[in-house]
């Protein structure tokens, strides 16, 4: 498991999210990550109401994690989907962003 700290870029959505990765001696490397154990409604939907709730939950996690603040990410360098995104656990002041979006009821438990 590795930890890094990060700043957030952007919301892609609910359970994606791109951040600027700081790897130290002022290097830093921009990646896509995927939010472990959530799986968020998806914004290319064709249905206007699975858009309206993936709005809702980018809306969610950036007001909880707003772009611009610092993460701390916990990865493995295994862990990748097939969209090549990092699959990571990301924390916010001490709080896992998966963990709360599940409690606010926007993301639905990733069943493996």
């Amino acid at each position: 498991m590795y930890t890094y700290t990060a700043k957030i870029v952007r919301w892609v959505d609910g359970d994606t999210v791109i951040v600027d990765i700081d790897l130290g001696f002022r290097v830093t490397r921009q990646e896509r990550l995927r939010l472990a154990r959530i799986n968020a409604p998806e914004l290319n939907s064709a249905i206007p109401f699975q858009v309206r709730k993936a709005k809702h939950a980018r809306a969610t996690a950036k007001k909880f994690a707003p772009e611009g603040d610092w993460v701390t990410i916990k990865t493995s360098k295994n862990k990748i989907d097939r969209y090549a995104r990092y699959i990571a656990e990301v924390e916010y002041k001490e709080v896992n962003v998966s963990d709360y979006l599940l409690e606010k009821e926007v993301a639905k438990k990733l069943i493996i």
